[in-house]
């Protein structure tokens, strides 16, 4: 083999071997009261709003007492979007350092 003749070996590209350290992430902390608060409530409004809509369809109320529960039913489902959304919301701001007076 001639020294004019390039080999595979010469046309390799050699990296350093001392590398920057990535940076290591912080831990994120646990959910807060506040969202589990919110996550208590998308649990209860849905336990309400189902057992409201079983009672509106096997119980033969009078009209005046269904719209009661039709209204529990529809109470049940905002407050379920509310609390959804408000947990989302608490999760996400819980995502962000928080900054200290320090």
């Amino acid at each position: 083999m001639s020294h004019d003749q390039d080999t595979s070996e010469d046309k390799v590209l050699r990296l350093p071997p001392e590398r920057d350290p990535e940076p290591v992430p912080e831990a994120s902390s646990p959910p807060g009261r506040l969202h589990g608060a919110f996550i208590a409530g998308m649990a209860v409004s849905a336990l309400i709003g189902t057992a409201a809509m079983f009672v509106f369809i096997t119980v033969g109320w009078p009209e005046s007492t269904q719209r009661y529960v039709v209204g529990i039913m529809i109470v049940a489902v905002l407050s379920f979007l509310t609390c959804a959304s408000a947990a989302v919301f608490t999760a996400a701001r819980e995502t962000y350092p928080t900054r200290s007076p320090d």
